[in-house]
């Protein structure tokens, strides 16, 4: 009986209203009354609630960017991840390629036709066919090569509105960033350190100066009004005036001393304006 007696009071004393009073000197300015259990549970809430905004700000706001060595980690940690991107990207195309000249080798061996490879997309998937060739075929061909309009020897020049730019990719690598983003007038490529910087097509060196922003960009032009931007460039081997050729070496992509990736901001402009490389360009 002692025992519940015990435990009846606790209880008891735990839902007991007690006065909490604010004085002001002697005069009583202001009471409350409260059990303990009342003060648990406004303590349990307010807990709730701090952990519930807190939470709230973590995953929409960039408040651990402002905790010291936060974002340290997290450049170390997507650096990282590019770079196992890179090496991916890097083995699947060395993968591709000896399967294409296995395959082709063994075709060339037997006496038949290789296969034709076409990319559709970044991923290096591959369409081959085989058309054998036949009496009906030929005299297709033939009636079309003597057709007047099909004459290479008198084929018309295109306009400039027809011209397409056959561009190489400026740097081996992967997007970071796309045209368009955050305001972005081109793309951002990151790739090993200290990859090559080429010229995508054929073309004349019409600027090669150095920024605090942008450090050194190269401008160069090309046929049809197009230009191609290079920006972050370190060793860059031309100079203004200079003509270039497709896949041209111009320098180095610029990279932090301590990184082991690299970054090229390239840009596109047709008449003018900018435009999305990718519409363009095989990265």
């Amino acid at each position: 009986m002692g025992f519940l007696n015990s435990i009846n009071s606790w209880f008891g004393g735990l839902f007991r209203k007690r006065r909490v009073t604010l004085f002001d000197r002697d005069e009583e300015r202001w009471r409350v009354y409260l059990s303990p259990a009342t003060l648990t549970a406004i303590g349990v809430a307010v807990v709730t609630l701090v952990f519930g905004v807190l939470l709230v700000l973590v995953a929409y706001t960039p408040l651990l960017d402002l905790l010291p060595g936060y974002r340290t980690n997290a450049g170390r940690s997507r650096e990282m991840l590019i770079r196992s991107i890179v090496r991916i990207d890097s083995l699947e195309r060395k993968m591709n390629d000896m399967l294409t000249y296995n395959e082709n080798r063994i075709l060339v061996v037997s006496g038949k036709t290789p296969a034709m490879q076409s990319v559709k997309s970044d991923s290096l998937q591959r369409s081959k066919s085989f058309v054998a060739p036949s009496k009906a075929d030929s005299l297709l061909r033939q009636k079309i090569e003597n057709d007047e309009r099909y004459r290479l020897s008198e084929a018309k020049p295109k306009s400039a509105a027809q011209n397409t730019l056959n561009a190489v990719s400026p740097m081996y690598g992967i997007i970071a960033e796309r045209f368009n983003s955050k305001g972005l007038l081109g793309v951002r490529i990151n790739g090993a350190k200290d990859a090559q910087v080429s010229a995508i097509a054929d073309g004349v060196v019409v600027l090669s100066d150095w920024s605090p922003e942008a450090g050194h960009s190269v401008v160069i032009q090309h046929k049809d009004n197009y230009l191609s931007v290079y920006r972050h460039i370190s060793g860059v081997l031309l100079s203004k005036g200079e003509r270039v050729q497709s896949a041209q070496a111009i320098g180095y992509a610029g990279s932090d001393k301590d990184a082991d990736l690299s970054m090229l901001e390239f840009e596109l402009w047709r008449e003018g304006k900018a435009v999305n490389p990718e519409l363009y360009i095989i990265f």
